[in-house]
């Protein structure tokens, strides 16, 4: 039997952003979760409103906490999309994490104050289908030094690394560019952005 997962990515977003966003806080004075949309966050009154300005950018992928039947580990794929587009991200001097919420059920999900970040620059292709397995006491088999880290607080370094700064025009052109790059088994795997000024 295949580790399915009792929630959808867009799920695990909700509880993942909120850690990011108060990650960020501490360093910067503006931050702004985007999930961009071509026609909304890279529109005319979005390049009327916000062409002025000049921000970095955070990628974030949400990943959801796979179970088995009777098997207490949680299992966290990285897969095709997630690698290409990652590279793809970081070409583009878009440094790239993904995190996932270690749950085993909503109730877990709504208390939940252990999660799995994963620095995506780590990965190559090899990586392609990843799955971390995580034991209940939240250690993951085989880890490849360098890929995980559990401090939150380490994302402010991740962001540093890259010099890059987008105005909404370019912001928009890389996000284009991105989704191209992300395609893998001919479906299309959406991200979520963190930009700020």
């Amino acid at each position: 039997m295949n580790p399915t997962s009792f929630i959808c990515e867009r799920s695990a977003e909700y509880i993942l952003v909120p850690q990011v966003i108060e990650a960020l806080r501490n360093k910067f004075r503006y931050v702004v979760p985007i999930y961009p949309w071509i026609s909304r966050e890279g529109g005319n009154t979005s390049k009327l409103v916000n062409g002025s300005y000049s921000f970095k950018v955070l990628g974030l992928y949400p990943r959801r906490p796979k179970l088995l039947p009777n098997d207490e580990r949680i299992i966290v794929k990285f897969s095709e999309q997630i690698i290409y587009g990652a590279k793809a991200s970081q070409k583009l001097g878009i440094p790239i994490i993904a995190g996932c919420p270690l749950a085993k059920s909503f109730w877990e999900l709504s208390e939940c104050e252990d999660f799995l970040w994963a620095d995506l620059a780590e990965f190559n292709t090899d990586d392609i289908n990843y799955w971390a397995m995580i034991n209940a006491q939240g250690v993951i088999a085989e880890e490849p030094e360098g890929y995980f880290f559990n401090d939150i607080g380490r994302v402010s370094e991740i962001i540093d690394r890259s010099d890059t700064h987008f105005d909404i025009s370019t912001f928009i052109d890389a996000i284009k560019e991105i989704k191209m790059s992300s395609r893998g088994g001919g479906s299309l795997y959406y991200n979520v952005f963190y930009g700020w000024i």
